[in-house]
């Protein structure tokens, strides 16, 4: 044996004599031994009690720099956990925690009136209610209200459909917002003969009008009127949404706010609230305003009225902030499964620095000491695993908004900014913790006694043990959570598109029209106009029947009216039926086809001064009229000097609002029969049959429409099958990405069973020597190492299904078809995942089998 300096204590000689002899004893010579012997002794005194914190970084950095396959792993598996939490997490903050991006945000809110009807919740406010809160309440600083229009604008290129909206003046105000060009409007604006004025937006203002900062105060064709420009805004505000390019101001004059117009709740309420004004103090103001309401407009308020207020931040959210949330709860479990990865991996390295452990002891490093040593490699590769998730998030927030459904909120402002860099630095931080402290604490734990009584075997992974399989353990259930939630929106997702629209939704093409009231003034020169279009496009080869509806399905647009059913008068005036409506032109239901389940579908001949019919769907049928007997009946929709429409036919129900959604009583008019006698002419969505590829003919529709009008711009242009598509958008985003994080935690979990058991499998091979060399068969050695791996997986299965049934009730809300209890998936589900185990067990237990025994004992 070798001569060991006077310095180190007897304990530590030892330690290095019997170190010396198992390094000979593995081949290495002489030379090679007292080299590696060397560098041992001068890491250990490195990691003595007296290094500092940069002592610690430079020892972590050296070690992980000698095992550069083990950190690269450990790298990709931390970054690909901590950057999947940092791109989800960038949503999160953009849709639910970033402030609006208007002054005092916090105090700005949605007013919602309740007519306390049956089935009618919350309604938008009329014009005569908007200007009795702002002339009445004193809670508030700004009263506002807006509605979403389209415009037919004309000047600056080719005629062109925006999305806009009208507003009150006092809306910019109320928001904080300025033009950054000219102004915004006046209150005298909102009159007649002063309201032939917009403000554009800074989009808008770069793409047509080429930045022109002499835009303010030239005159452009909206709708067919002349209007002044008298504003741009600045390229941050984006309100209501995003699309909205136009603002003209609303029109306030007495007709809108008198009686006989309070019941057209067509807009949207905002307001402001003083400062030190609380949402109850406001609230209570607007009952004191909404109390006189019946008494002084009896028709319009007979079962009373009543306003409530939602802060403007949770009317932006909506619905969105459960999905989100839900989605990060799942890519948190991912960064789970990948902590316990990577603490399987420290644990395997820390039983192969046993002898690194036992020098440093032996030096006189403490047990804190030593944890403390392995949690700064933890942290570090952490840290440096947070650097390339943020770098993974920084490319993943843009594949996120690629997918992400254009209903999510707030989509344009999702970065990567402070809040989501702070979140990945403490995310990172916290998993460096999370994944090193039982490494630390195991590999801290034996003396260099017990080190060196367990030599160079190990039993059965030793190290490992408890802590190794209880990580993959939790690996499995975590996983089995997740995979139950992706198959539960997989089901569902499929039993949605399963679900027959009412219609068939091949070959058609659909657009929308929006003829201007200021150069077809009548009625008749709008019927004209779809007439002859209608015509041109009929005799069309590539065209097999064309009709128009003032809402197609799947369109994003619903409308309800009251009716009146002949014979069958309320008891109540609160119970007076009130269901959808949908004005369309003859031949509309051979187009869609939908079929006439009784009676027959409109035609040519239902026209002005002919006897006016209607049809209705099956769902209003059985609604409304006994056995479905609605054939005959006559129903009107006004109570004075009523019009009335003889139901002529019964046809199927149709999808308007979504696959998922329930069947809705519609009634169905035609559109050459108007309501009122002074309707003029209405926007309509046109719906065209056509033999082959529908985007194909849309050049060709635009085109006749060009020669009917030069100045009619059409809008909207889709196939029917892609409106059904965008109507799905949410349930595949949820469905693509939480199976991605699913296949991801799959994966690991593999990976993680895989390790443990290739592990164990060089940890017993001397054991496996000795079976194989008393005659044990090989195939019993196979199935003893399969079934440790499969009882890990049978455990983690069991507690992840228990988990599954509590965790998934969070989804239901997600689901369609299907509870969240769904037996199929659960069942399908764990033997799923258990054969993804059993080819993780196989793989190094296949291995172990070729184990040579002689070989295998020679070796230890």
């Amino acid at each position: 044996m070798p001569e060991w300096p006077r310095q180190l204590n007897q304990e530590m000689r030892q330690h290095l004599d019997d170190e010396y002899a198992a390094l000979r004893a593995g081949g290495a010579s002489h030379d090679e031994a007292m080299r590696e012997l060397a560098i041992d002794v001068e890491e250990a005194r490195a990691a003595t009690p007296m290094a500092d914190l940069g002592g610690d970084l430079r020892y972590a950095v050296r070690s992980l720099r000698q095992h550069p396959g083990f950190t690269a792993v450990v790298l990709a598996t931390l970054a690909l956990g901590i950057g999947a939490n940092a791109a989800i997490f960038s949503v999160v903050n953009a849709v639910l925690l970033r402030p609006l991006p208007y002054e005092g945000a916090d105090r700005i809110v949605v007013l919602w009136g309740d007519l306390h009807r049956p089935g009618v919740n919350e309604i938008p406010a009329s014009a005569g209610e908007y200007v009795d809160y702002r002339d009445r309440s004193h809670a508030f600083d700004h009263i506002a209200v807006y509605d979403t229009a389209g415009f037919n604008l004309v000047g600056g290129g080719e005629p062109e459909r925006v999305d806009g909206a009208i507003v009150t003046a006092s809306l910019f105000p109320l928001l904080g917002a300025s033009a950054q060009i000219g102004r915004t409007f006046l209150a005298a604006e909102e009159q007649p003969g002063r309201n032939d004025v917009a403000v554009i937006g800074h989009a808008l203002w770069t793409r047509r009008f080429g930045a022109n900062p002499e835009i303010v105060g030239q005159v452009v064709s909206i709708d067919g009127r002349p209007t002044e420009v008298v504003g741009v805004m600045p390229p941050r505000f984006q309100f209501p949404d995003p699309a909205i390019e136009i603002w003209k101001p609303l029109l306030l004059d007495a007709d809108a706010v008198s009686s006989d117009n309070r019941g057209s709740h067509g807009y949207t309420a905002l307001a402001r609230l003083r400062p030190g004004v609380t949402l109850a103090q406001a609230q209570a103001d607007l009952a004191g305003v909404t109390a006189t309401f019946k008494a002084e407009h009896p028709l319009n308020y007979r079962t009373g009225f009543s306003v409530a207020l939602r802060p403007l931040q949770a009317e932006i959210v909506g619905d969105t902030g459960r999905p989100l949330l839900i989605l990060l709860g799942a890519v948190a479990l991912v960064l789970l499964i990948a902590c316990a990865n990577v603490s399987n991996l420290l644990l395997a390295r820390a039983a192969s620095r046993r002898r690194e452990i036992a020098l440093r002891t032996a030096l006189g490093a403490s047990r804190g000491r030593l944890v403390r040593q392995l949690l700064t490699e933890s942290v570090l590769v952490a840290a440096a695993g947070g650097i390339a998730g943020l770098v993974l998030a920084w490319w993943g927030v843009d594949l996120l908004i690629a997918l992400a459904p254009g209903t999510i909120p707030r989509l344009r402002e999702v970065t990567l900014d402070a809040r989501v860099v702070l979140f990945t630095a403490l995310v990172s931080l916290a998993t460096g913790l999370v994944f090193g402290i039982v490494p630390a604490l195991r590999a801290s734990g034996p003396s260099p006694g017990e080190a060196l009584k367990e030599g160079g075997r190990s039993g059965d992974g030793a190290m490992l043990g408890r802590a190794g399989r209880a990580l993959v353990v939790s690996e499995v259930a975590l996983s089995l959570v997740l995979l139950v939630g992706a198959g539960l929106l997989v089901h569902s997702f499929a039993r949605v598109q399963n679900v027959e629209p009412g219609f068939d939704a091949g070959g058609l093409l659909t657009l929308r029209l929006s003829l201007p009231e200021s150069r077809y003034t009548t009625f008749e020169q709008g019927d004209r106009f779809f007439d002859a279009l209608f015509a041109a496009l009929r005799a069309r080869p590539d065209v097999e029947s064309v009709a128009a509806a003032n809402v197609l399905p799947f369109s994003g647009n619903n409308g309800s009216r009251t009716f009146h059913i002949e014979g069958q008068e309320p008891k109540r005036p609160e119970d007076q039926p009130e269901e959808q409506l949908r004005i369309v032109t003859d031949g509309y239901f051979q187009t869609m086809k939908v079929p006439i389940v009784k009676g027959r579908e409109l035609t040519g001949r239902d026209r002005l001064g002919a006897p006016r019919v209607a049809l209705v769907n099956e769902a209003l049928a059985r609604k409304h009229f006994a056995d479905g007997r609605a054939i005959g009946r006559r129903v009107a929709f006004s109570r004075n000097d009523p019009q009335w429409y003889e139901i002529v036919g019964i046809v199927g129900n149709i999808k308007h609002r979504g696959l998922d959604a329930a069947d809705r009583p519609e009634l169905y008019v035609p559109y050459r029969q108007p309501l009122f006698a002074n309707w003029t002419v209405r926007p309509m969505q046109v719906v065209v049959r056509t033999a082959g590829d529908p985007l194909a003919a849309a050049a060709m529709v635009r085109r006749e429409i060009a020669r009917l009008d030069p100045e009619q711009p059409i809008s909207d242009v889709r196939t029917m099958d892609q409106r059904i598509g965008r109507s799905l958008e949410s349930r595949r985003f949820n469905m693509i990405l939480l199976t991605a994080f699913a296949a991801l935690a799959l994966a690991l979990a593999a990976i993680g069973i895989y390790g443990i058991i290739a592990y164990a499998v060089t940890e017993r091979t001397h054991e496996i020597g000795v079976r194989l060399a008393l005659g044990a068969q090989r195939r019993d050695v196979l199935s003893m190492i399969v079934a440790q791996g499969m009882a890990m997986t049978a455990a983690g299965a069991a507690i992840g299904v228990v988990s599954a049934l509590v965790v998934t009730r969070l989804m239901s809300s997600l689901l369609f078809g299907i509870s969240a209890a769904d037996p199929v998936t659960f069942a399908a589900i764990p033997l799923l995942l258990a054969a993804v185990a059993f080819v993780a067990c196989y793989v190094p237990a296949r291995r172990a089998t070729r184990v040579d025994p002689l070989v295998a004992l020679r070796t230890e």
